[in-house]
């Protein structure tokens, strides 16, 4: 659990940066913490994204969590402007939800410990 909050953080850092570079208007973040896991919900209201777009991100988010990755890349998040800084956060979650409802764009990242 070394650097746990730090991890959480440069997520959280990385999807703002995302979605404020993709002129956002109006973003809400939620973090819930618990014994056995971490959920970050993110609203993005009036979303620029399309179908096209949620299905690019679930499949940079969605794949299998790599300790190992993790460990080794962690730090670099945030620190160059390429989308495959998404890969390495898909790395260091374990499930992403994302849908477009009613012209908002809402995430569900979780991190179990």
């Amino acid at each position: 659990m070394r650097h746990e909050i730090k991890k959480i953080c440069k997520i959280v850092d990385e999807l703002t940066t995302l979605l404020l570079r993709d002129d956002t208007d109006e973003v809400d973040f939620k973090i819930k913490r618990t014994d056995s896991e971490t959920k970050i919900y993110i609203t993005d209201y009036n979303t620029k994204y399309n179908l096209e777009d949620v299905e690019d991100l679930k499949s940079c988010l969605n794949i299998q969590r790599q300790h190992e990755v993790e460990e080794y890349y962690w730090q670099l998040v945030g620190e160059c402007d390429n989308d495959s800084e998404l890969t390495v956060i898909g790395a260091m979650i374990d499930d992403a939800i994302i849908e477009i409802r009613n012209k908002n764009l809402y995430l569900e990242l979780t991190r179990k410990k």
